[in-house]
């Protein structure tokens, strides 16, 4: 059996006290990050509603997102990482099981 030499992350977040795009939110991933760190990580916006969401990344690069997320500020609010996991759907019963 093959393994992989790659594992994805998923990180749950929220922005408290207030609300972006999409658009903004990727920005700002983006710009905190340099190019080759951004490459070997590879963040990438998955699901987000303009409060919450949901970001994927390689496992070797997962304490790196958590912190970069935990610094982001957006149109007033601040980002705060809940939950990481490996599995997308146990991050989204996490994050979104209150609706």
């Amino acid at each position: 059996m093959a393994v992989r030499n790659y594992r994805n992350r998923y990180v749950g977040f929220v922005i408290q006290g207030g609300k972006t795009t999409r658009r903004k939110m990727i920005s700002a991933i983006r710009s905190s990050f340099d190019k080759d760190e951004y490459h070997r990580i590879s963040p990438w916006l998955t699901v987000f509603d303009g409060e919450k969401g949901i970001v994927r990344c390689q496992h070797h690069g997962n304490d790196r997102v958590v912190e970069v997320l935990n610094k982001i500020e957006v149109e007033g609010g601040k980002v705060k990482t809940v939950v990481t996991s490996g599995t997308i759907k146990k991050v989204k019963d996490r994050l979104f099981r209150d609706e």
